[in-house]
């Protein structure tokens, strides 16, 4: 394969990729209405639990790590790759020039 093809290829694996992923928001969204239309009330434990945004963020890049981790053991490692973008923005938001996490 040519340098030429390689990019070809990497950037239409992109594309499906991202299309892939807007399809999943689009969806996602759809049923979150769905359920609000319906009178489901979205409210997170972390609000009762009077979290303040540290704590919140720490148990959101656990989350967020855990499911990494179960994506790269099944070789999903387009939707780990989404999904370590989600922990290094959750990272730069706790280090905040601390380097703590």
């Amino acid at each position: 394969m040519t340098e030429d093809e390689i990019e070809k290829l990497a950037d239409l694996l992109y594309d499906r990729i991202m299309e892939k992923q807007e399809e999943a928001d689009e969806e996602y969204a759809q049923q979150m209405a769905k359920l609000i239309d319906n009178g489901y009330v979205i409210s997170s434990i972390t609000d009762k639990l009077d979290l303040n945004e540290e704590e919140k963020l720490v148990g959101e890049l656990a989350k967020m790590q855990t499911i990494m981790m179960i994506l790269e053991d099944k070789e999903e490692y387009e939707k780990a790759a989404i999904i370590l973008k989600k922990i290094k923005n959750i990272n730069k938001k706790l280090n905040d020039g601390s380097k703590k996490y």
